[in-house]
């Protein structure tokens, strides 16, 4: 599974890279990805609410991880 690591990037430069970062894998066809956010709340709310606009899936039922999220094309 494909893996975007999110720690040490600041909440801004997730809201400006992430999008790009999404559609780059989703043309190479590399999903499900693995988005791993850390524990903070904010970035898994700015991480949700980019993969909604995108019009991708998050698939709870498979996350055994808190700090990640994964999505489903």
């Amino acid at each position: 599974m494909t893996e975007v690591d999110l720690h040490g990037f600041r909440h801004d430069e997730v809201e400006d890279k992430l999008p790009n970062l999404l559609i780059i894998h989703y043309n190479m066809n590399n999903f499900p990805i693995r988005i791993i956010t850390g524990k903070s709340e904010k970035m898994k709310k700015i991480v949700r609410e980019i993969v909604e606009i995108q019009g991708f899936t998050i698939d709870d039922f498979w996350n055994d991880n808190p700090g990640a999220i994964i999505l489903r094309s």
